[in-house]
């Protein structure tokens, strides 16, 4: 169920989002829609550009059906695979970073030094809250995992029978990648469907070592 129902409160959260992106010095940004919308106009890009900042905008109309018998886990499944699929950002790379709209990681730059450091290719972090799920509001990834081991996960999510995103990524997961621990992505933002700011306080000993799974 979405709670955030007013227009401009999903406009205005989506595109702080993206703004705070750009301000932490991501050159490009893909931002995919599933309701046939645009987000950023002329201005906004032209921006953004000013900051040194690359936005490719792809948008296309889900299947409500799909996502109203599945759940709304389906129906994201469905938008990352269009953006594989569509986005020529993407094609011009191998691994890249996925964050839900409205969200945005406080310390992505310690993050991304990690994963540079490392060598990895992909990493997802368990939930600090419900160690039955993987967060996956924000992760790394190559695209040769998302198309053969992720997505091809996702096709059990039914969230009538209580079959989450979270639980299906959490499964293929931990059978196909490695577990350790990692600094927590700080996330910050607005949940759509609680119409509520994330949680984004300190976790103490959490805060440096969160599970998490990586290549």
């Amino acid at each position: 169920m979405l709670g955030m129902t007013n227009v401009a409160k999903r406009t205005i959260t989506a595109k702080a989002a993206a703004f705070f992106w750009s301000a932490l010095g991501v050159q490009r940004i893909v931002i995919a829609d599933a309701t046939g919308q645009t987000l950023l106009d002329d201005a906004d890009v032209l921006m953004l550009n000013q900051m040194d900042t690359e936005i490719e905008q792809i948008s296309y109309f889900q299947d409500n059906d799909l996502v109203i018998s599945k759940g709304k886990g389906r129906g994201e499944a469905a938008l990352i695979k269009f953006a594989l699929e569509n986005s020529k950002f993407l094609q011009s790379t191998e691994c890249f970073f996925k964050c839900t709209g409205k969200i945005y990681c406080r310390n992505y730059l310690d993050i991304f030094a990690m994963i540079q450091r490392d060598g990895i290719q992909n990493i997802f972090w368990g939930d600090a809250f419900d160690h039955t799920e993987l967060d996956t509001r924000f992760y790394y990834a190559s695209k040769d995992y998302l198309l053969k081991v992720f997505l091809p996960a996702c096709d059990a999510i039914d969230d009538r029978n209580h079959i989450l995103m979270e639980h299906c990524a959490l499964s293929v997961t931990r059978d196909h990648l490695k577990q350790g621990l990692s600094i927590r992505p700080m996330l910050s933002g607005f949940s759509g469907s609680s119409n509520r700011p994330y949680f984004d306080s300190s976790l103490g000993f959490l805060d440096q070592n969160l599970p998490c799974w990586f290549s």
